[in-house]
């Protein structure tokens, strides 16, 4: 009869253990882990339109002007061609996407997807209109520049360097006269 209090004490030592665990870790049985949320893991938006997926789409600009430039892929689902039309600023571009095919602006050179008359510069999110088969969206595209080099052959125009802190400041230098 020694062994129950014994017992007894082992068991709610072990519960308290458990107990104390639960409440550690509790919040992971509450809350979602976010390496289960989906995410677009790109520089550009990825979004479905109707039949059509657009990946990684972006515009590519400059500073100084006034175009810029598509880049990503827009793949079709459906088995009949479709056309996408595409409107930002006061600029429109269309491109057919065969039955179940894609169409990478990046590779294009008749229409290359430039946009003329955009007024956002790089770093900005532009609202852009899609339309395929009468469904149109409108999605906030982000505009880069030539800063990261995958994209500087897509800047129209071409692409130049910002001069850097310590050229700006010895060209400064120079010019009074130091």
């Amino acid at each position: 009869m020694n062994c129950a209090p014994k017992n007894r004490a082992q068991q709610a030592v072990a519960a308290g253990a458990v107990l104390l665990m639960l409440g550690v870790s509790g919040c992971s049985f509450t809350v979602d882990q976010s390496t289960t949320a989906p995410y677009a893991a790109s520089d550009g938006i990825v979004k479905d339109l109707g039949p059509v997926l657009l990946r990684n789409i972006l515009i590519v600009g400059r500073d100084d002007e006034t175009a810029g430039r598509l880049v990503g892929t827009v793949f079709n689902t459906s088995d009949d061609p479709v056309d996408l039309s595409i409107r930002a600023g006061g600029a429109s571009t269309s491109v057919t996407i065969e039955g179940q095919g894609e169409f990478r602006f990046e590779d294009e050179t008749e229409d290359d997807g430039t946009l003329e008359g955009l007024e956002d510069a790089p770093g900005s999110l532009i609202d852009v209109d899609f339309e395929v088969e009468g469904e149109d969206a409108t999605f906030e595209v982000p505009v880069l520049d030539g800063t990261l080099e995958e994209y500087r052959e897509f800047v129209p125009g071409g692409y130049t360097p910002r001069p850097s802190e310590p050229a700006a400041t010895e060209e400064a230098a120079e010019a009074a006269g130091h």
